[in-house]
């Protein structure tokens, strides 16, 4: 059990950091095209980043629990073509989006923080 618990918290860290590398390119990117001399830019644009993944984050909860309503008005046929493995991944990921909440909120929480760094280090 605790095995499985490391594993999945490891696996969400590195999709979190998966999430910043991407965000600070593409920041750097942007930023080196329209050529941002200031630190302040740099920092708004990572705070804007931070506050849309924390919007995508709470909005993915939101939604799923819409996708859920659904699911259950489905009909079992639908099943009929699915083995027990794929039905039971099926239900899950329908009532579960916890993981795209917390990856988020956990990097645009890092993201805003990565913003405070740099309008603080520059």
């Amino acid at each position: 059990m605790k095995r499985v618990v490391i594993k999945a918290i490891l696996t969400m860290c590195g999709k979190v950091l998966l999430v910043l590398l991407i965000a600070g390119g593409v920041i750097g990117v942007i930023g080196y095209k329209y050529q941002w001399d200031t630190s302040i830019a740099y920092s708004n644009a990572f705070f804007f980043a931070g506050c849309l993944m924390i919007i995508a984050g709470t909005s993915s909860r939101f939604i799923s629990s819409q996708e859920w309503n659904v699911f259950q008005q489905m009909s079992a046929e639908s099943f009929r073509g699915m083995s027990s493995h794929e039905r039971t991944n099926f239900i899950i990921e329908a009532s579960s989006s916890v993981s795209l909440l917390v990856l988020g909120v956990v990097s645009g929480v890092l993201l805003i923080v990565v913003a405070i760094l740099v309008t603080e280090s520059f």
